[in-house]
């Protein structure tokens, strides 16, 4: 089974994949964690351009858009791998719906956006981890361009549209890591065990 977390910066996609691929190792299923931008060489150009201020602009937005559904094709094989085996889990910190959130707040339209990922694998479950982006900004560490207040206010409206696909479930991370991570493996739990 392929997972996706997403949410605006600051919901805790990373510490909450990190806890879910130990957990479910240790209960014995096969799980494997990816991320977005990957360490491949497209994904390492990917991590240094988004660093860079110019990446605000439009037009590199586009370039950046092309090189995350480059990067994203460097994992297929393995998404495919897991998607195809329910017995499985392969969790990803982000997918091709970041840059649906984030990229569409420029001149892209989540239309051209799909069109450039049509061959990205789509998630057995997405879970959004929804956060108010005041409290998202305070976790932040405010290094990357996108974590300011009215970016991440757009992006998360951008997120909550995501609801209206059947495989879409929404977590609020606003309480404690613990209880947020309850909440995720109940989700979870329910689609690898009641099938």
């Amino acid at each position: 089974m392929y997972v996706v977390l997403e949410g605006i910066d600051g919901v805790g996609k990373s510490t909450h994949a990190n806890l879910l691929e130990k957990y479910y190792n240790s209960k014995g299923i096969d799980t494997k964690r990816i991320v977005e931008p990957t360490d491949s060489p497209v994904g390492q150009l990917l991590r240094q351009e988004l660093k860079n201020d110019d990446s605000l602009k439009d037009n590199n937005q586009q370039i950046l858009a092309l090189l995350f559904a480059a990067d994203r094709l460097t994992q297929k094989e393995e998404i495919l791998k897991y998607k195809h085996n329910p017995n499985n889990l392969l969790l990803s910190d982000r997918s091709f719906y970041s840059s649906i959130c984030y990229q569409n707040n420029y001149s892209i339209t989540p239309k051209w956006i799909y069109q450039i990922n049509q061959h990205t694998p789509r998630p057995d479950l997405l879970i959004l981890l929804d956060l108010n982006e005041n409290i998202a900004i305070k976790r932040c560490e405010g290094e990357e361009v996108f974590e300011n207040m009215q970016f991440l206010r757009k992006t998360r409206q951008n997120y909550l549209k995501l609801l209206r696909y059947k495989n879409t479930i929404k977590i609020s991370a606003y309480p404690n890591v613990n209880k947020v991570q309850k909440n995720i493996r109940d989700v979870i739990d329910n689609r690898l065990f009641n099938k």
